[in-house]
């Protein structure tokens, strides 16, 4: 009965059908590995994005200048599931590389609560409700700089295969000015506008962005020697395997720092955006 037992089992592991599962489930697994790999990268969509619990809002980046090296994070909430109340936070530093103990000469902190009203519209995609918006440099005396505001902001937004295009058109009131900026409205105006162009590539460089900020100044938005201007371009490198994009940036005109506001600003600056 031993005999009989050890030759079928012999025979059960040199079964050509089970040597070949055996070998070909090493060689499926990977071919499954690399098609997986091969999926076209997609940006994620916004009901995507919806899922996560803290989110991209603002460009994040690091761009380094002379005098000043200019750094920016953000990130969004979602604060109920039903309701689409966000809060918001974004924060921007200006850093003085070039001085030899490498101060910080400003920051702007930025939270904010906002109310989202998504639209089925194809280009126009949704408008933001700001409840309520803070900017202040965290400085005192003298030194300190603060300001509120409440906006409504129009998103559009046109997005194929290869490239998109996103405008964005900011109307807001300025209130609880801090006594030591009382004349801010004179170069951060009630009107903001962005317009944004992405191209797609199918190669090595994956993509380029190319950003216009635009915030004139006076009163009613119509004091364009006062405003403030910035252009960007981020491009990214899927060649190189490196995760952030290279990133340029031109700022020209006032408002940049809540510490100068009323001082121009001409600078160039590189670096990094994540």
């Amino acid at each position: 009965m031993k005999v009989v037992c050890c030759v079928v089992l012999a025979l059960i592991l040199n079964s050509p059908v089970l040597l070949a599962q055996t070998e070909m489930a090493p060689a499926e697994e990977s071919q499954r590995v690399q098609e997986a790999t091969k999926q076209e990268k997609k940006f994620p969509t916004l009901d995507e994005q919806e899922k996560l619990k803290i989110l991209y809002y603002k460009p994040m980046y690091f761009a380094y200048g002379n005098p000043l090296t200019k750094i920016q994070l953000s990130l969004r909430v979602p604060l109920f599931q039903e309701i689409p109340i966000n809060f918001g936070y974004s924060q921007m530093i200006f850093w003085e590389l070039g001085e030899d103990s490498k101060p910080f000469l400003d920051a702007t902190y930025n939270p904010e609560f906002f109310y989202r009203m998504k639209l089925n519209e194809s280009f126009f995609n949704s408008v933001d409700f700001g409840i309520w918006e803070h900017n202040s440099n965290g400085k005192g005396h003298d030194d300190s700089r603060s300001y509120d505001t409440s906006y409504v902001r129009a998103n559009f937004r046109y997005d194929t295969r290869r490239w998109a295009w996103q405008v964005m058109a900011k109307g807001q009131y300025l209130y609880s000015i801090d006594d030591t900026n009382r004349d801010i409205v004179d170069y951060v105006s009630p009107f903001m506008y962005e317009i944004k162009f992405l191209q797609r590539f199918d190669s090595w460089f994956d993509h380029l962005e190319v950003i216009m900020n635009i915030n004139p100044g006076g009163k009613w938005g119509t004091d364009f020697a006062k405003g403030g201007y910035q252009l960007s371009f981020d491009f990214h490198l899927g060649g190189l395997k490196v995760v952030p994009a290279f990133y340029l940036q031109y700022y020209y005109g006032y408002a940049e720092t809540l510490l100068n506001y009323n001082e121009r600003v001409n600078e160039f600056r590189a670096g990094l955006m994540f």
